[in-house]
This record gives structure tokens, C-alpha cells and sequence, in this order.
């Protein structure tokens, strides 16, 4: 799987992005990043994970993620940005993003 950095993420966008995390459901940092984008009220589809179940065979098959949280950014344009494992820079970069970085007319077209 290729290394994302936060300059992978926009940031700027006329609409907000589609974020789906997946873990299992004793992962701290699974929590974490929940509660982070519940803090900050951001929408995002959360899909549990067990070892060996279909999630988990998606995100290691499609996306390479050995790490969870898997998070996968679903951008304007149908460009997917995703990385696996705890990563605060791409959280942070992710949560200015939708808080800043879309206008605020396109942010309650896209709720």
C-alpha cells in the first residue's frame, strides 16, 4: 500500500467527503477516530471488522491495509484517498477539511 501523507487530502472541496472507518470493536484507535469525528460532527459510516469476516477480507484485498482503523475519504471527482492504522496528521487534516475547508452552503446541500 502506498504511503498517504496529509497533502494527499484537499483542502479545499465544493462538497463534503464520504468517509467510511473500519475496525473491530475492541480497537482503541478505532474509538478514537469515532469519537474524534463525533466531537467535531462529522458525518462518516462505521463498519466493524472481525478477522477473517468480509469487511476485513475487503480492506486487506482492496486496500492493503494490514493496520486499523482503515479509513477510506470518498473526494469530489470519485477519487478515494485511504490509509490503515492510527494516523493524526491525516485525521487532523481530514477533520479541517470538513469543518473549513467546504463552503458552508455546500456543506448542508451534501447532509
Amino acid at each position: 500500500m502506498p504511503t498517504v501523507n496529509s497533502m494527499d487530502l484537499p483542502q479545499t472541496a465544493r462538497v463534503l467527503p464520504t468517509i467510511t472507518i473500519y475496525g473491530p470493536r475492541d480497537c482503541p484507535n478505532f474509538d478514537k477516530a469515532i469519537q474524534l469525528f463525533e466531537r467535531k460532527g462529522i458525518a462518516y459510516t462505521k463498519i466493524d471488522l472481525e478477522p477473517g469476516d468480509e469487511n476485513h477480507r475487503h480492506v486487506t484485498e482492496k486496500f492493503g491495509c494490514q493496520q486499523t482503523p482503515v479509513i477510506t475519504v470518498k473526494l469530489e471527482g470519485q477519487r478515494t484517498v485511504h490509509w490503515g492504522g492510527h494516523c493524526m496528521d491525516m485525521l487532523m487534516a481530514l477533520v479541517r477539511l470538513c469543518a473549513e475547508g467546504v463552503a458552508s452552503d455546500h456543506k448542508e446541500a451534501s447532509r
